[in-house]
């Protein structure tokens, strides 16, 4: 199995939470084949343990990729390192795979310089959010880190430690509420695929801000919002 190739040369492919298209999502095997692609930069999905570690994963149980029904948050991430996660390639729990830690992340992030894109969930808490840009500085490069989040609390607060250059806000569609946040606040949007306009792109770039995308896996779609000017898609399997 192997990764989509789009026709147009695009420098702004993001891969999903890893390639995530091939191998289980938010796992070290999925940022690795990301990593010795040519994908721009690498994705992943931030929550935090029982014992405050930063962990990657979309869940909150383990119901999805581990075939348990547990709270994920409720256990130390000791604990959690514990519990195998599905292959995707062969729908079997693997011991080898297990939940990592954003460090974990950007240490991939770092050796095969790959620029890192992080998703906070929405619950993130304060100290929560002061620890993971203490990660990126230490771990990797604060300037090679964007942040992504649907939560303008978590911005606005972000906007205080990092360039603002750096924050995307994560909504469904555009609006004119969402245009007006982000040029009143310097901060970029990703969009829904299905809901980027060329005219929307046009105008965040004439104030100096950037556009991603939400996750298309269709080759044909990604070429048109390519024509559109987009900075960035998200991707889980085209290349």
């Amino acid at each position: 199995m192997n990764t989509i190739k789009i026709d147009k040369y695009f420098k702004g492919m993001v891969a999903n939470r890893g390639l995530s298209g091939i191998e289980t999502e938010n796992t070290i095997f999925a940022f690795l084949a990301a990593s010795n692609r040519s994908y721009h930069g690498i994705s992943c999905d931030l929550n935090v343990s029982r014992d405050s570690k930063i962990i990657l994963t979309y869940d909150d149980t383990l119901l999805r990729l581990g075939l348990l029904n547990l709270y994920i948050p409720s256990f130390t991430y000791d604990e959690l390192k514990k519990f195998s996660l599905v292959d995707r390639k062969t729908s079997n729990l693997d011991s080898n795979l297990f939940i990592p830690k954003l460090s974990d992340f950007l240490s991939v992030c770092k050796a095969y310089r790959k620029t890192a894109f992080l998703n906070l969930v929405t619950g993130l808490k304060t100290d929560n959010i002061d620890k993971i840009v203490e990660e990126a500085i230490d771990f990797y490069d604060i300037k090679k880190t964007m942040f992504v989040s649907s939560n303008k609390k978590h911005l606005l607060y972000l906007a205080k430690k990092v360039n603002r250059n750096h924050l995307f806000f994560d909504v469904d569609k555009t609006s004119e509420e969402v245009f007006d946040f982000c040029k009143n606040n310097g901060f970029n949007a990703n969009i829904s695929y299905s809901h980027v306009s060329k005219d929307f792109v046009k105008n965040m770039h004439l104030i100096g801000l950037k556009v991603s995308t939400g996750v298309v896996n269709d080759k044909d779609i990604a070429e048109k919002l390519i024509k559109h000017d987009v900075d960035y898609v998200f991707t889980d399997i085209l290349e």
